[in-house]
């Protein structure tokens, strides 16, 4: 049976640069798909203009929301029946939540080879049939931000962001919250909201709040 090719594609570089090197190299891809939890509104309108690029329409995954992680009652261990809140910065148990189970989920039964934005110089294991066009081609990181640049298919958030993710993601850096704060209100506000609700911290050693005030005091 002949393998599904698909293009796992989570807007950043790397994953935008393997579609690129697919397109220009008459690399077949049969689809293309991604998982949207928390998404920004850049993101939504760059996702488009990538689609338009790929000739593709990208498979937006069903998952949950960062909303539904958040509520999530916990059925197991010593916490059993307090709600999930916000993620812990050392695990990734929302990553498989809301990223990993959806697309095991998606393609469960299906030949499939994943072409894997992973690129040259990255410590991270690519397990067979799976691909790495990025590696296969000899491309690294910087690489693969210049081939975005080079065919206007740089995510507009690197302009405002060092790092990508969910826009409510703990790892946000503080300088990163406060521009969240600027292009993001409506989550800012439900951030601020349900911070009292959660039963972790939204930083190890900071409440949401906590950080806000100080964002208000010109803190950094």
């Amino acid at each position: 049976m002949v393998n599904k090719t698909v293009l796992c594609w989570s807007g950043g570089k790397d994953s935008t640069a393997t579609g690129i090197l697919a397109k220009i190299n008459n690399i077949k891809i049969d689809e293309i798909v991604t998982v949207m939890p928390d998404p920004f509104s850049d993101e939504l309108t760059f996702k488009e203009r990538f689609s338009r690029f790929m000739g593709l329409p990208i498979n937006v995954l069903d998952s949950p929301t960062f909303e539904d992680y958040f509520n999530r009652v916990k059925t197991k261990g010593k916490h059993i029946g307090s709600i999930y809140g916000w993620p812990f910065t050392v695990y990734k148990t929302c990553a498989r939540i809301m990223k990993w189970e959806p697309m095991q989920k998606h393609f469960k039964g299906q030949n499939v080879v994943f072409f894997l934005g992973i690129a040259t110089g990255e410590n991270r294991k690519i397990l067979e049939p799976n691909r790495s066009l990025l590696i296969e081609h000899g491309l690294t990181e910087q690489d693969a931000f210049s081939l975005c640049k080079q065919h206007g298919l740089l995510n507009p958030l690197y302009d405002r962001f060092s790092r990508l993710g969910c826009v409510r993601c703990p790892k946000q850096k503080i300088s990163a919250l406060k521009i969240i704060k600027e292009i993001e209100p409506k989550k800012y506000k439900w951030m601020l909201e349900n911070d009292d609700r959660s039963p972790v911290k939204f930083k190890p050693n900071k409440t949401f709040r906590e950080i806000d005030e100080a964002l208000r005091r010109g803190e950094r």
